[in-house]
């Protein structure tokens, strides 16, 4: 049996299950090259198929990760935005037409997917790949969140945490699973939402708003929280235990959107950092500080709650866009109630994909688990020819080497001497993080070699971290705590007596 999951209109994605089991998944914008790709994938669908090399036809169940018909809630929320705050409601309508009405014509890569097109996945499937007689399932959007994270990770319980921007109607869920069963504990409503809090917080600081975020947990740890009191109190609120909510007097994600911030807002902080090539000052550092500690705490009483209220699950797994947040991941291993986390290689709406293919075999059909994520190597591979053709055509010396031996001594050879290696090998990662398949390789006892990769490879912020690799029986030798991360969605403290080793 083949089931394909698919995401559209913002990091869209297709997944295929084969019997239960993932076989392929990529998200369209690896073949469109246009980051965070949201037109309707129609490559990632035809990737998938080719590699189990199956027509359409011969999948039975596809799964869509929205419900396009429940918008009431965001139709009455923007009704009382209207009453209290007209020029935040004119915000949130420009929104919502772009989000229901494609931006580009015909298919153009470069499109985004709209709400509307939502309605006619059907005619679309059937316009590019052919007959189609399998049921078509639309799904919650939180749910297939859940299924990405619980039903992909090794734990038959566990306490279920998902944070995004919004589903159709909710922008966090608490729950906890068991085997088979997702069982919801509480639900906070849209528009209050951790991810338009730390949203807004990004574009303040000048980077992009829903791709930036990264960049303002990198700048966070060389802030002081000066204003962690001040926000708790006033933007991000927690009235009891397992609960929040937002200020919207300060917090107004749509004007944000649009570059425009609440008058509460600067005058808090004062102006908002115009773009990304000015210069960062104490005051940058300290806002994200904050921010990013603030959303930590929150996070961290809402996963006491639910574990408490769940039935003490001490296996916590997170999903939603939220959980690619690695810093609060880590902090809630290490102060939180739990002893394993399980975050997917993609907890956001790319890997709703995959959630909504496991939620129609699992929740819908009723089948057993027998599927594990443990790796994240689902995408296109390359044979050797295709590589080479590929090199010659860019005018690249190439050096066939005929062993691994001899490739790793010279991979060495390169590292131990400051260099940095491009690493290419076996099928690309599912998720936004490079995890060996494509990846740049650097040995982190450079002292300038951040620094160097950051300037003149990646050209980025100096201040950007890098991810270390290491085997996992030596975890423990250099950071505290031994959990297994292999898809970066953990940070862990290393070792003060090792911190001179790794500079």
């Amino acid at each position: 049996m083949y089931i394909l999951g698919l995401a559209t209109m913002g990091e869209s994605a297709a997944a295929l299950l084969k019997d239960g089991i993932l076989i392929a998944a990529a998200e369209e914008e690896r073949f469109t090259r246009i980051k965070h790709e949201g037109c309707f994938p129609v490559r990632a669908i035809a990737f998938c198929l080719a590699k189990a090399g199956i027509a359409l036809a011969e999948v039975e169940h596809v799964g869509v990760y929205w419900q396009p018909f429940r918008m009431g809630v965001r139709a009455k929320g923007m009704l009382k935005t209207a009453l209290r705050n007209p020029a935040s409601f004119l915000s949130q309508t420009g929104s919502a037409l772009r989000e229901f009405t494609p931006a580009g014509g015909g298919d153009a890569p470069s499109s985004q997917g709209s709400w509307m097109e939502l309605f006619f996945v059907r005619s679309l499937l059937q316009k590019h790949f052919g007959t189609f007689r399998g049921r078509l399932h639309y799904l919650d959007h939180h749910r297939c969140h859940m299924a990405s994270a619980f039903f992909a990770s090794p734990f038959e319980q566990a306490t279920i945490l998902v944070f995004d921007g919004a589903g159709e109607e909710v922008s966090t869920t608490l729950a906890v699973g068991i085997g088979t069963c997702l069982k919801v504990l509480r639900s906070i409503p849209w528009p209050h939402s951790l991810g338009h809090f730390y949203s807004t917080m990004t574009g303040f600081l000048g980077f992009t708003m829903l791709d930036g975020e990264y960049k303002l947990m990198g700048l966070a740890p060389y802030g002081t929280p000066n204003h962690l009191a001040f926000i708790r109190q006033n933007i991000l609120i927690t009235d009891e235990p397992g609960s929040y909510r937002l200020n919207h007097t300060f917090i107004d994600y749509h004007s944000a959107l649009r570059g425009h911030f609440s008058p509460a807002l600067r005058q808090l902080f004062g102006e908002p950092r115009k773009d990304d090539g000015a210069p960062f000052t104490d005051r940058h550092q300290q806002i994200a500080s904050s921010a990013q500690a603030a959303f930590e705490a929150v996070v961290l009483d809402l996963a006491t709650w639910t574990f408490q209220e769940g039935g003490q699950q001490r296996d916590v797994v997170i999903a939603g866009g939220c959980g690619l947040n690695c810093v609060a991941n880590g902090r809630l291993l290490r102060e939180g109630p739990f002893k394993r986390i399980y975050v997917p290689p993609g907890p956001h709406d790319a890997g709703c994909s995959i959630g909504a293919a496991l939620l129609v075999y699992h929740e819908i059909l009723g089948q057993p688990r027998k599927f594990e994520m443990n790796h994240a190597y689902y995408g296109p591979a390359f044979e050797d020819l295709e590589i080479a053709q590929v090199l010659l055509r860019r005018g690249i010396e190439m050096q066939p080497i005929a062993d691994e031996e001899t490739l790793l001594d010279k991979t060495v050879e390169v590292l131990a001497g400051g260099g940095v290696v491009g690493w290419f090998q076996g099928a690309m990662e599912f998720g936004p993080r490079a995890l060996g398949g494509r990846s740049f390789l650097a040995d982190p006892r450079h002292e300038t070699i951040r620094d160097t990769i950051n300037a003149k490879i990646k050209k980025r912020e100096l201040f950007r971290p890098f991810a270390p690799s290491i085997k996992e029986e030596s975890t423990a030798e250099y950071f505290h705590g031994s959990q297994p991360s292999p898809f970066m969605t953990l940070t862990l403290p290393v070792h003060a007596h090792q911190r001179d080793r790794v500079p």
